[in-house]
Parts: structure tokens; C-alpha cells; sequence
């Protein structure tokens, strides 16, 4: 399967998508913080056989990519979907989301149902009510530079090769369930050429990943205000899509399609892109 990238002038910036060569409804995929469209080209291969797949880049990977603005948290990608729909699509669309990719398609479609014939949610993240409340007590560069923002800055961004990059990802925690050709090609759309030298460095920029770790929202009251048909799938229980926040969810919208996988964490679309398709594609099914 080949894959396009189209280019949209919206408000803000340009647009970037990534295309499937494939026929059938339009789907719109939107990825997670600091993994770009490329990164899950085994898992949109997967979803494409029926449908037609357009993955919008978050403006962190745009051309020319404005740093991030502490006024502005996650909403800013829910209005940049919005902007490229509506300058791109001529009916509403179906949307996937993984991640905060799922958690910002959820506040697109609230802001402009119209735009949006269904939803299928990957691991929506999000805090708590109670985090998000203790996280606004504290200075924006306070969160940065402590819990999980201070880590990602503190983490290398260039590598001599791709094997050293691959070296790096193989020793952490998140990565140990993916095997080695998945970890392989993972690290490989991860990384870009780093001009001036013969090595790698990441093509997703810290300085927005770090932003994105401290300014979560409290995603709860978005999800519940969705009134466009929505599946959700879930991994098993973790920090990014708190079990609290998916048992309220379940309790308060019993209409929604629920499927769980807890056999995958939350990166589950890169780590079983077969598994996590089928998921998906029947999700859509059940929407269209």
C-alpha cells in the first residue's frame, strides 16, 4: 500500500496528512504525543482495506512548526482538526484517535458535531479530576521539569545510527512487550536524518512532547458529552487512560460500543498492529 502526504493551508500553519492509496469511506486518524502518522503504517495498512485512510499530523510535526504556547493545551489540535476538515472533507467523516489523538478527536466532535459521522477511540487519555485540578496549582515550569515532562526532556534526542537509537528503545520499560522487527520499524519512523551529521534524531520535537506531559485535561466530562455514535478500545489499566476515567465512562454512556484488549498497553496500535486493526475495522463497521 501506498501512502501521500497532502499539504492544507489552515489557520496557524500548514497542514500535514498522510494518505492511503486505498478505496471506501473516508477515515480520519489522528496519533498519538510524540509518535508522528508514520510510525503506524503497519496498523493503517491493516485499517485500509475497506476504507480510505487520511492521518493528520499534529502541528508539532508541521513544516515550520511554531513552538508550543503554555496558554494553549490540547484543544489547539482539537481546533486544527477542525480548520483542516473543514478546508479538506465535503461530508462529515469517520475519525480514529489513539491516544491523545483519540482524546482530542473527542473534543472536535463536541465542538463540531456536524463535522463527525462516528467515532473510534484508542486509549482517549487524560487526568483525573483531581490531578487536573492539582496540576493547575502548579507553575507551567514547575511541570515542566518535574514527573513525566522532566523525563522526556531529560531523554537523548540524536543517535550515531539507527542501531544505537534501537539500543535506547529496546531498554525501556514501555517498549518490552513489542518484538523486534515491530521495535525495528517503530524506531526507523521515529527518527529522521540529523542534517550535519551521518546519524538519527527524533523527528517528533521534545519541546512539544514535554508541553503536551503538563498540560493534560481532565478528559471525563468530554468523552461524556459526545453525541456522535463512538466505539472505544482499551489496553490493559495504566497511567494514560486511568481506570477510574474508563469505569465512569462505561457507567455514564452505556450506548457506546466498548472493547477491551487486555492483553496490550497503551501503545497497543504499534505494539499489535494486526490485532488492533481487526479491532478497529470492526468498530468502524458496527458505524457505518
Amino acid at each position: 500500500m501506498n501512502m501521500d502526504w497532502h499539504h492544507t493551508q489552515i489557520t496557524g500553519g500548514t497542514a500535514a496528512a498522510w494518505h492511503s492509496n486505498t478505496d471506501g469511506p473516508k477515515v480520519v486518524f489522528h496519533h498519538a504525543t510524540a509518535l508522528g502518522p508514520r510510525c503506524y503504517l503497519p496498523f493503517i495498512t491493516d485499517v485500509a482495506q475497506n476504507v480510505h485512510v487520511q492521518a493528520l499530523a499534529m502541528r508539532p510535526l508541521w513544516q515550520n512548526a511554531p513552538p508550543p504556547n503554555r496558554k494553549r493545551g490540547w484543544d489547539q489540535f482539537a481546533d486544527d482538526m477542525i480548520a483542516w476538515i473543514e478546508a479538506t472533507q465535503d461530508a462529515p467523516v469517520l475519525a480514529v484517535g489513539h491516544s491523545i489523538g483519540a482524546a482530542t478527536t473527542a473534543m472536535a466532535a463536541v465542538k463540531r458535531p456536524d463535522l463527525f459521522k462516528g467515532l473510534v477511540l484508542i486509549e482517549p487519555s487524560g487526568v483525573t479530576k483531581r490531578i487536573h485540578l492539582m496540576l493547575k496549582m502548579v507553575p507551567y515550569r514547575l511541570r515542566q521539569t518535574t514527573g513525566p515532562a522532566a523525563e522526556v526532556l531529560r531523554g537523548p534526542t540524536r543517535w550515531s545510527n539507527q542501531e544505537a537509537a534501537y539500543a535506547d528503545y529496546r531498554a525501556s520499560r514501555a517498549y518490552r512487550r513489542f518484538d523486534d522487527a515491530t521495535l525495528t520499524q517503530l524506531v526507523e519512523a521515529l527518527t529522521v536524518a540529523d542534517e550535519g551529521s551521518d546519524g538519527v534524531k527524533l523527528e517528533y520535537p521534545r519541546e512539544w512532547e514535554a508541553h503536551l506531559y503538563a498540560t493534560p485535561p481532565h478528559i471525563l466530562p468530554t468523552l461524556k458529552r459526545i453525541a456522535v455514535p463512538t466505539q472505544i478500545i482499551t489496553g490493559k489499566p495504566s497511567l494514560f487512560m486511568d481506570p477510574a476515567i474508563a469505569k465512569a465512562l462505561q457507567t455514564a454512556r452505556p450506548d457506546m460500543g466498548y472493547t477491551q484488549l487486555p492483553d496490550f498497553g497503551h501503545l497497543l496500535p504499534l505494539e499489535a498492529p494486526a490485532i488492533v486493526g481487526q479491532a478497529t475495522r470492526d468498530a468502524l463497521n458496527k458505524l457505518t
